[in-house]
């Protein structure tokens, strides 16, 4: 669901050769549909989508090199800013595999209003906007509350992998792991960049949240979830 792995375009993958190596570890991870999220910033320079989707074919090829039934779609990483519909418009932004699924990012401390603001116009805008690591933005995180109001929205939550991965005394796990219990985290994504620092680890988080949560949520975000925004149905 959000993943850096076409080689050139941001601080993801350099080049084939390691799109490559991260496509196979993605493989052996357990994935077998990966969205490839490049960052989407605002500026002068725009993004060319056709570029996006050049990339996205030529990576597809190399994953159903590695198996039949591995697949990479387009979509991008949104970081949040006034005009995005236009933007989708105009062939600057992608949405998540030509869906009205849209990945949206936010500062760590962005104010809650204007991601309510900005949310809910996207949600005018006939958008479903999911919040890329959700657990990165502050006044989400920490407020039950917001998540709830931003649910009522339509708005969706993703959550990175590692995030997951805390130490004992790391209680950012156990909050993330209430949210998921509770219907509140909608995606699971490795935000792969590398081989090294961000690798595109799933296999050991799922197998962690399977020990403490039960099949059903487990289920709901692993296949359910994903097979309705494959589907392009709402979730």
């Amino acid at each position: 669901m959000h993943s850096h792995i076409l080689p050139g375009v941001d601080d993801g993958s350099k080049d084939w050769e390691m799109t490559s190596q991260m496509l196979n570890e993605a493989y052996s991870q357990g994935v077998r549909n990966i969205v490839a999220t490049p960052h989407n910033y605002p500026g002068e320079k725009k993004q060319d989508n056709e570029k996006i989707r050049d990339l996205v074919r030529q990576a597809d090829e190399l994953a159903k090199q590695i198996a039949p039934d591995f697949t990479v779609l387009c979509g991008n990483e949104v970081l949040y800013r006034r005009g995005i519909a236009q933007e989708i418009e105009d062939g600057h932004i992608l949405t998540m595999a030509d869906s009205r699924y849209l990945l949206v990012e936010f500062y760590p401390k962005e104010r809650y209003s204007k991601i309510y603001q900005g949310l809910r116009e996207l949600v005018e805008d006939g958008f479903c906007p999911i919040i890329a690591h959700m657990e990165r933005v502050q006044e989400l995180f920490e407020s039950e509350e917001k998540i709830r109001d931003l649910r009522k929205l339509g708005v969706l939550f993703q959550v990175n992998s590692g995030s997951f991965m805390g130490g004992v005394f790391d209680r950012r796990p156990a909050r993330l792991r209430k949210y998921v219990n509770s219907g509140f985290v909608h995606f699971l994504g490795s935000d792969c960049h590398n081989l090294t620092t961000r690798p595109p680890r799933m296999k050991d988080c799922v197998e962690k949240l399977s020990r403490k949560l039960p099949a059903s949520c487990m289920d709901r975000l692993l296949y359910e979830n994903q097979e309705q925004f494959l589907q392009k149905k709402y979730i």
